[in-house]
């Protein structure tokens, strides 16, 4: 890469699905050059990097993973990166980056860290380490309000927030396990500043990341514990909020809204969108969209539910590759679904054969049912989003020609410049 930028995801699945490691497993380095100089900035072994061996590169901000080893910590550089592995047993690879239209502000990574960026590292591991606990997100000056739901069909349950400018720090939901099947036929609706259209417009147990009735878990913006599940994306508004819930059925639950306030609105302040798509099934050569938007904002994360039926008995659609253009450009195409959430060898034994979740991403479902494969996962972009300056489309395959049929339901979320 040239010019200044930073390094904040890299991704490689095991090399073969039969053993466990990373190209050739004969130690294999990888190098990182920066700012044009011969020396490397980092030389070590490659899966040194994923085990959390490396000074500097703590867990959980990276990881082996479901059959997929990642990386999030942050690699700046003033004036070029070079990124070098041995081996010739390279298979799969991801290595995201963003660009800088200057250097100023920028510190070019060294290793080891100093003491300033190990005190960050270890603040943030630990953040990652704390998922679900409230407290973990620093929040002073929270109000909380608790409403005691009752959605009858046909009638609109509205919920207006405090006045701004204020943010949104967590959303809980609680009830019954019997009522908290029923969250599918919940629609949420969130509107921001006054604005006609929803921004939030998505089916309540996607908002919390629970289709399909997963086991507990927890991740960094979305999870269960025992209080029952939380959202815990950020959500400004300048002026007034109203969250509003509908349903086919009769629905009731408990929502706590959590919000501090804003000292003022800033215009580089954005606003969550939350998009929700289906496609039952999927059509040949039509890819499914995650986002499409005109304006500017950046992408922080997807949440996919997939179910079919192959002769083989596997979800051969998760080969599908994801595509995210932005300002009328390519700038990510991916090498398959699992990898995009940063897994790898769906269906394999010691690799993504089950359920798992982490703090940026996982499957929280994953099994067989009825001959139906089932697969629900996430991945957010908190370390490394997407920004777009005109316009964003986030889509992806399903199968490796884009023809393989299943049922996709997603969510994604952004924030943008307009509520």
């Amino acid at each position: 890469m040239t010019g200044a930028g930073c390094i904040h995801r890299i991704h490689l699945p095991h090399s073969i699905y039969t053993e466990p490691g990373l190209l050739g497993r004969k130690g294999e380095h990888i190098r990182i050059y920066l700012d044009g100089n011969p020396t490397p900035a980092l030389d070590v072994p490659l899966e040194d990097i994923f085990k959390g061996k490396v000074d500097g590169f703590p867990k959980p901000l990276v990881g082996e993973g479901h059959g997929g080893h990642y990386c999030y910590v942050p690699i700046p550089y003033r004036d070029g990166c070079k990124v070098e592995v041995d081996g010739t047993d390279v298979r799969f690879y991801a290595v995201q980056y963003r660009t800088y239209p200057s250097a100023e502000g920028i510190v070019t990574f060294t290793n080891p860290p100093t003491d300033k960026q190990r005190e960050a590292l270890a603040a943030a591991a630990k953040t990652w380490s704390s998922c679900g606990e409230f407290e973990s997100l620093g929040v002073t000056n929270a109000e909380r309000s608790e409403e005691t739901i009752e959605v009858k069909p046909g009638e609109a349950v509205e919920v207006p927030l405090p006045a701004g400018p204020r943010m949104v720090r967590a959303i809980h939901l609680s009830g019954s396990p019997e009522a908290l099947k029923e969250a599918g036929g919940v629609r949420l609706q969130i509107r921001w500043d006054g604005a006609e259209t929803p921004a939030v417009d998505v089916p309540l147990d996607y908002f919390f990341c629970q289709a399909m009735q997963p086991g507990p878990f927890r991740s960094l913006l979305a999870g269960s514990t025992d209080r029952g599940w939380y959202n815990f994306m950020a959500m400004p508004y300048g002026k007034s909020a109203v969250v509003t819930l509908t349903s086919e059925k009769p629905f009731a639950g408990t929502l706590e809204i959590v919000t501090t306030t804003l000292p003022e609105w800033k215009d580089d302040l954005g606003y969550l969108h939350a998009v929700y798509n289906e496609a039952l099934p999927t059509q040949p050569d039509v890819y499914h969209p995650w986002a499409t938007r005109e304006g500017r904002g950046h992408y922080i994360g997807t949440y996919m539910a997939t179910d079919g039926q192959t002769k083989e008995k596997l979800p051969f659609w998760l080969e599908g590759d994801e595509v995210f253009t932005c300002d009328g450009e390519l700038r990510i195409h991916g090498t398959g679904t699992e990898d995009y959430f940063n897994c790898g060898w769906y269906a394999v034994p010691g690799r993504l054969e089950g359920p798992c979740a982490y703090p940026s991403h996982g499957f929280p479902v994953y099994q067989l049912k009825d001959d139906r494969n089932l697969a629900v996962a996430y991945r957010w972009h908190v370390a490394d989003p997407v920004p777009y300056e005109k316009s964003i489309e986030a889509k992806i395959e399903h199968g490796p020609t884009n023809k393989t049929k299943a049922n996709y339901r997603s969510v994604g979320f952004f924030y943008d410049a307009a509520p």
